[in-house]
């Protein structure tokens, strides 16, 4: 078993680009995740294999100050920049991908939170944030028509607002205090409300069938004659491509952010079954694999496949700070530089999700049937990368890209998921 110092001073070293922050609140509040980051690494094979739901490492890095580094100071928070909070969102997927993407919610609704333009609603929400607040969502059905849904948020004859329906994929609601919740009102109008998990008639289930990401708490969430504060109700959709901070550049950010540290896991893992390993091939170049020229070739080939995926991210990370930060100020961005972070953001997902699942499958070739053993869970890093790179399957956004490029269509930015009726 490696030890959490091993495990902490290779994540480090895997996630260092050579433009990471230096800044003094960045080093304080990485100081105080690196124990925890390190911690969570250590039981990621285990509790994947025992399927274990651990609200109380989310517990952790909210304490830790991870679930409110955006938040500014004053209400409690680390005040990070967005940049600064992207090598940290890389180094807790490096460590464990699950978390990043059961809080995928929470960190999409902080930055909506800071651009927000209702001063009363953003006061609200910074104060929540900032005491260690964590938000999940419930917004997918299955079985709705495209761009229709069946939960709806209507008002009872007293005046409460009442919220019925069942949604799926509900990402980080067991790791939840809320719920970012998608509806239909009583016109059949899209309308949104943030809900307590505790609010009566709410139930949460951990049934999520998925082969990877399994400890995402990507399950059900019935809601049954649930009331809903008045404060809490937002109408308008949830993302509707106006804004850049809940549009689709923002959600793919974090699933890019995921695969990245998950290819930085990769070469630290890869890296130290190597080192430890001991049985080779009598048809091998090396007494030993980690002397073996062609073992440390594969290995090479996973660092230069984390290298590339790194560099898109870090591109990515760059022009998405900047918009947000333009659009948080107030100011009306030009069609062609939300366009351009979109094409940029959709580049991205090409290069990072086929070189991750191309690394995740390579890296068996450092050994034999040893590098299979479940009690490794090598296999984790195919799994939960082919998981994150389907919610946004690849072709769909290389066929925007090629239609931006030839006749210069202006990429999507929202979109809506269903079933055709009576399709064959």
């Amino acid at each position: 078993m490696t030890t959490t110092t091993e495990r902490t001073n290779s994540a480090s070293n895997g996630a260092s680009t050579g433009t990471e922050p230096s800044g003094q609140a960045y080093r304080a509040v990485r100081e105080q995740l690196a124990p925890v980051f390190a911690a969570i690494a250590d039981s990621a094979a285990e509790r994947e294999a025992e399927h274990i739901i651990d609200r109380d490492a989310v517990r952790r890095l909210a304490a830790a100050g991870f679930t409110s580094l955006r938040v500014p100071v004053e209400y409690g928070g680390a005040g990070l920049s967005f940049a600064e909070q992207a090598q940290l969102i890389v180094e807790l997927a490096a460590a464990d991908s699950n978390l990043v993407q059961a809080l995928r919610a929470h960190l999409i609704n902080q930055e909506s939170v800071l651009g927000h333009p209702d001063p009363v609603f953003r006061d609200r929400w910074l104060r929540r944030l900032g005491d260690g607040a964590v938000v999940g969502n419930a917004v997918t059905e299955i079985n709705n028509a495209v761009g229709e849904g069946t939960t709806t948020l209507v008002q009872d004859a007293e005046g409460t607002w009442r919220l019925n329906g069942t949604k799926f994929y509900s990402t980080g609601t067991l790791y939840a205090d809320w719920i970012i919740v998608a509806a239909v009102d009583a016109h059949g109008e899209e309308i949104a409300a943030t809900v307590s998990v505790n609010a009566p008639g709410v139930t949460l289930l951990d049934d999520w069938d998925g082969f990877g990401q399994q400890l995402t708490a990507s399950g059900t969430t019935v809601f049954e004659n649930t009331p809903v504060e008045a404060e809490e109700v937002y109408t308008g959709g949830l993302d509707d491509g106006t804004r850049v901070a809940t549009g689709q550049a923002s959600w793919q950010f974090l699933h890019l952010a995921a695969l990245t540290g998950i290819a930085e896991a990769i070469v630290r893992d890869v890296s130290e079954y190597v080192r430890g390993r001991r049985r080779s091939f009598s048809h091998g170049t090396a007494e030993l694999p980690r002397d073996d020229a062609q073992v440390l070739q594969v290995v090479g080939e996973l660092s230069s496949a984390a290298f590339a995926a790194r560099a898109a991210f870090d591109s990515v990370a760059s022009a998405l700070g900047g918009i947000l930060g333009r659009e948080a100020a107030g100011e009306d961005l030009p069609e062609e530089d939300t366009n351009a972070l979109y094409i940029r953001v959709y580049q991205a997902q090409q290069v990072i999700a086929k070189n991750v699942l191309a690394a995740a499958t390579h890296l068996f070739e450092v050994g034999g049937a040893s590098a299979l053993s479940q009690s490794k869970r090598l296999d984790r890093h195919w799994r939960n990368a082919r998981v994150l790179a389907n919610h946004n399957p690849l072709i769909y956004r290389s066929r925007l890209i090629g239609d931006w490029e030839v006749n210069a269509t202006p990429p999507a930015r929202s979109y809506r998921i269903g079933s055709v009726p009576n399709a064959q």
